[in-house]
């Protein structure tokens, strides 16, 4: 580890409480690994590099493989309408749903609006999942500009399902992981770690500690964000990356994967231009230098994968907290040693976040300052609400007080001041639904979606 990282580390889990993480270095064919911090806070068990992380979003990347290694197959094309493999799909705008194509999923271009809040609740399958995208509300044009969005990747995890007739779980591993030679499990409730090391999840307290917390648990967000696996595993897939899809993958067919598709934001570091996403990639110039990467965070975790294809150098790094800036400002610190240059002090970025932190802290504290609802607002809050693609969630009196219960989010509701109505988590980071009256129902916002959606009354 260099002096330069090493201090890196420090202030970040010193500001942050980030409990540890992963990474590695490629250049000139060397491998250059790095643990630090524990893997479970409570023990003080350390990092290692057989120990499992969540990669979040960067199974994306997994996905869109399956994609080229159908392409380079002659199985599956990436501008043919989704209807041909997957018959069933569907939006709400026809038109959408009729020339979607495996390219539109890919690169975030659906016109669908994000929908995460729903697999606090909804635990079915990959198909269904897929299903219920025809309910789901859409907040663009299609196509009209980039809106990131993970159920469109689980749409394309189906289409794979249907274009070879097996899980997307079982194509993953046999085309992918057993040929490079990684460890692999994914996310959900029958996840078995037995015998396995393991990087518990954490999740800061807002202060500059964190505390373990519950592994996120939803097996269908597989193909957008399931895969668990270590360093060893990761430096594997980095190494294909660097060899242009080699051995799994055609080189044409690789290739396709890094070609931009739809412009996006630029990244907070000065040093990035021509940001763009293809397909499960996002692409840049970073000083000069093409660069292909993505990062991932879920509850508990964070990553990133990074590299300079014509260079054959990159980076992999997996983290064992959620919510930080740790991540994205070691990304950064590892892309300019590669590419020679010194990195800015992370000093504004770390107090950035923790400003944040503290205006997060003071939101959630006026939440929980409201007023319970009145016995006349009770009267038509308390019930059960339904959505086509949310399925329902229930209001009810509990001791006293009312209560928001949805799926693995429970939290009580409060009226604040302006006369808004919320269900808040008491976390640093919180989840929440606002609620709004509507006749037979209630209108509702989640945190991950600034759109209000209706629930209509059950009873």
């Amino acid at each position: 580890m260099t002096e330069v990282e090493k201090k890196a580390i420090q202030k970040i889990q010193s500001v942050t409480g980030l409990a540890g993480g992963a990474y590695a270095v490629i250049r000139d064919g060397s491998i250059r690994k790095e643990c630090f911090g524990y893997a479970d806070l409570e023990t003080h068990r350390p990092i290692t590099d057989q120990s499992f992380f969540d990669i979040a979003s960067n199974s994306k990347a997994f996905t869109a493989m399956l994609g080229a290694i159908a392409a380079g197959e002659g199985m599956f094309d990436w501008d043919v309408p989704v209807r041909i493999y997957y018959p069933g799909f569907g939006m709400v705008d026809e038109y959408a749903a009729a020339h979607m194509t495996g390219r539109d999923l890919a690169s975030h271009r659906s016109g669908l609006a994000r929908h995460e809040f729903m697999r606090a609740r909804v635990y079915t399958s990959i198909e269904d999942m897929a299903r219920r995208t025809q309910y789901m509300e859409m907040s663009r044009g299609f196509r009209e500009s980039y809106e990131y969005n993970n159920h469109m990747f689980i749409v394309l995890g189906h289409v794979m399902e249907c274009v070879y007739g097996r899980p997307w779980r079982e194509l993953i591993l046999e085309r992918i992981a057993k040929p490079l030679g990684m460890e692999m499990r994914f996310r959900g409730r029958d996840c078995d770690f037995t015998g396995l090391d393991t990087a518990r999840p954490h999740r800061p307290d807002g202060k500059g500690g964190a505390y373990r917390c519950a592994y996120a648990d939803n097996e269908v967000a597989g193909p957008c964000g399931g895969i668990r696996t270590n360093l060893q595993g990761m430096i594997a897939w980095l190494q294909c990356l660097l060899n242009s899809g080699a051995p799994i993958c055609k080189k044409e067919a690789f290739e396709a994967l890094l070609t931009p598709n739809m412009p996006t934001e630029g990244e907070d570091n000065g040093y990035e231009l021509f940001n763009s996403y293809a397909l499960g990639w996002r692409t840049s110039a970073y000083r000069g230098k093409r660069l292909v990467y993505h990062g991932g965070a879920i509850t508990g975790f964070q990553s990133h994968v990074a590299f300079f294809p014509e260079e054959r150098c990159g980076i992999v790094i997996m983290v064992n907290t959620s919510s930080t800036t740790g991540a994205a400002l070691l990304r950064d610190i590892l892309l300019d040693e590669l590419c020679g240059a010194e990195s800015d002090d992370i000093t504004p970025k770390l107090e950035a976040w923790r400003a944040s932190m503290e205006k997060r802290a003071a939101s959630v504290g006026e939440a929980y300052a409201g007023e319970v609802p009145s016995p006349e607002m009770r009267s038509w809050l308390c019930g059960k609400f339904y959505h086509p693609a949310y399925d329902d969630f229930t209001i009810v009196e509990r001791d006293g007080d009312v209560w928001l219960e949805y799926g693995n989010f429970q939290a009580p509701v409060r009226v604040l001041a302006d006369g808004g109505i919320i269900a808040c988590e008491q976390d640093a980071v919180p989840d929440y639904m606002k609620l709004r009256r509507m006749e037979n129902g209630l209108w509702v916002e989640t945190s991950d979606l600034a759109m209000w959606l209706p629930f209509q009354r059950m009873e």
